[in-house]
């Protein structure tokens, strides 16, 4: 029915402010303002025959309070120092508290002195100069508004050899032995033995109902430590994959835009080059039928020149011939020149007039032969410019079509 709490020095003023009953404490710890008159406080004084004893003692007021805690960890500290060592550490456990409760099987009227021989027993455990008072308290209630049960709190120093350690003044062998010497000493004190241990039946009762809050506390702790901050993490992931998945969307409907333009643009390239390609076809349809003529002119060219080749050829001999020969090689030359003109006459009436002009000349220098029975010679050179003329005339009548707009010339 006892159990010790430590406190390091940012927790002590809280409980000290518990233990005064400040007006701070009374609607934190579910305390009933009409029953703080039945509390009371238990501490050391010296009686009227000079003895030190454990009884009542009329609470001072505003005490305890930090000063009483400070007060000793400055002496340690000197004393500390005196020694070469080091001061009392920041996170040092600088007071203790032992909570003990009434028993159900302690008789009426019995209450105080329980109490009482409990703090004296403490006040020998820890020593005398490290109490700091029983803080007796009737006046909590229970959530439900009943009375609780009487209880008393014992604050004490753990100073132990001069300086604070917790540790070895309350070792876990403390902790298992402390019940049982607690009782043996109120048994030979009291008469009868306080049930300050629990039977075995009331212990498996708390100890399940200590591990069923514990586990409700370890829940709790675990939702506010791992739970929660996972689903908040968890919240803010699918906050941030749905941003991201919002503007990938975006960027996607974007590149679409962007590609249908694209296409759009692509087809109308697309269009472009099908009419230049169709504007190259005509106009490689028109370099076939420009070429066409081209050949066709070709071929009457050569056909002409070998037409024409023995007329020079008669012209070349009509030079070394004598007089006597002359005049039947000017006959075949005029019956050449004849046919040749006959069929240049069915193609382009032109021809004619520069074929007559050649016969003409040609005839001219044969009459004026005739008429002085020396005729006056015509050089081979002049002869061939005249057909050269002849030729050349007959080409530009016979020219391949220019080219117009496109080409369309038929």
């Amino acid at each position: 029915m006892a159990h010790i709490a430590k406190y390091k020095a940012p927790s002590v003023g809280h409980m000290l402010a518990h233990y005064r009953r400040d007006r701070s404490s009374l609607e934190r710890d579910n305390i009933d303002p009409e029953r703080i008159k039945n509390d009371l406080v238990v501490g050391h004084y010296t009686n009227k025959d000079g003895k030190l004893v454990v009884g009542r003692v009329e609470p001072r007021d505003g005490e305890p309070n930090w000063g009483t805690v400070e007060s000793r960890i400055e002496r340690v500290n000197e004393a500390q120092k005196a020694a070469g060592k080091r001061a009392t550490r920041k996170d040092a456990v600088v007071m203790a508290d032992v909570v003990v409760t009434l028993p159900d099987n302690v008789r009426k009227g019995d209450e105080d002195r329980f109490f009482r021989l409990t703090y004296w027993y403490l006040s020998k455990k820890f020593g005398i100069d490290n109490m700091m008072g029983g803080y007796v308290h009737k006046d909590e209630v229970l959530k439900d508004g009943t009375p609780a049960r009487d209880h008393m709190h014992v604050p004490f120093t753990p100073i132990l050899d001069g300086r604070f350690n917790y540790k070895q003044m309350c070792p876990r062998s403390f902790y298992q032995s402390m019940h049982k010497e607690l009782g043996d000493y109120l048994e030979k004190r009291m008469g009868y033995r306080p049930a300050i241990e629990l039977d075995e039946e009331t212990r498996a009762q708390r100890v399940y109902t200590d591990k069923s809050v514990d586990i409700d506390k370890v829940r709790g702790a675990v939702d506010r430590a791992v739970v929660q901050p996972a689903e908040d993490e968890a919240a803010r992931i699918v906050a941030a994959a749905r941003e991201e998945a919002a503007a990938l969307l975006n960027d996607a409907e974007a590149r679409k835009a962007e590609l249908v333009t694209e296409i759009a643009d692509k087809e109308g390239d697309l269009a472009e080059l099908d009419s230049q390609l169709e504007d190259v076809k005509l106009d490689i349809e028109d370099e076939q039928d420009r070429l066409e003529c081209l050949r066709q002119r070709a071929d009457g060219v050569a056909r002409d020149i070998g037409e024409i080749q023995p007329i020079a050829t008669e012209i070349r001999g009509w030079e070394a011939a004598g007089k006597a020969e002359r005049g039947a090689i000017l006959d075949r030359i005029a019956a050449q020149c004849d046919g040749l003109a006959g069929r240049i006459r069915t193609a382009i009436a032109g021809i004619q007039l520069k074929v007559e002009e050649l016969r003409s000349r040609i005839s001219r220098p044969l009459e004026h032969l005739m008429r002085r029975k020396q005729p006056r010679q015509q050089s081979l050179n002049d002869v061939l410019r005249d057909a050269q003329r002849a030729a050349d005339a007959w080409n530009r009548d016979h020219a391949a079509p220019q080219r117009t707009y496109r080409g369309r010339v038929r």
